[in-house]
């Protein structure tokens, strides 16, 4: 019982953090969402700042879990389209309506008090990144898929095409961040790759 209560609060949190922002949501409004009383949700978490930070967390284990997943479910695919799907169903999850909504607020606009734990989450985050993207070069590499590039220029460059599609992801939508997306990917597959 007390597990699901947990859970309900998370969901209710993360579906107030997005609509409302970390300043314009408040417990009450939470344990009101969930059908607790404000001082039952002191049982499950000591405040806003924790339930944000879990909020936060459950979201980034989520993108990197549908990162991981992807490239173990395309196993069977040539290195250009596992990588491509990886990249492909990452900026899908961005795209989703809270969890995606709590991944910018938390790497745009932090909030305040909360910023060096939030960067310590998202650097964690990244390390688990590196450590698959570290996975996909060396499988490239075997492939002899790429050109004689350094493994820091591959992770630099596939981090700045992840982020700026989570950037166009913000603005446009539908078929134009659809074209964006696929001359992203095309410029990018053809700078890393060998014969291209």
């Amino acid at each position: 019982m007390a597990t699901n209560t947990r859970e309900k609060i998370i969901r209710a949190a993360l579906s107030s953090f997005a609509t409302r922002g970390y300043e314009g949501t408040t417990l009450a409004q939470i344990s009101g969402m969930v059908g607790i009383q404000k001082p039952s949700l002191y049982n499950h978490f000591p405040g806003k700042a924790t339930l944000f930070l879990t909020v936060a967390e459950k979201v980034l284990s989520e993108m990197l879990e549908v990162m991981t997943d992807s490239w173990e479910k395309h196993k069977d695919e040539k290195i250009e389209k596992r990588l491509y799907l990886v990249l492909k169903e990452s900026t899908s999850f961005i795209i989703r309506e809270h969890e995606g909504m709590i991944y910018r607020r938390l790497l745009l606009f932090p909030p305040t008090g909360l910023e060096k734990e939030l960067q310590t989450l998202v650097q964690h985050g990244d390390q688990t990144i590196d450590q698959l993207l570290q996975v996909i070069y060396d499988r490239a590499e075997c492939e002899e898929a790429l050109h004689h590039l350094p493994f820091a220029m591959f992770r630099a460059s596939f981090y700045c095409l992840m982020d700026g599609l989570f950037m166009e992801s913000i603005i446009y939508g539908g078929e134009e961040f659809r074209v964006r997306f696929e001359g992203s990917w095309s410029v990018f597959w053809r700078g890393i790759s060998v014969g291209q």
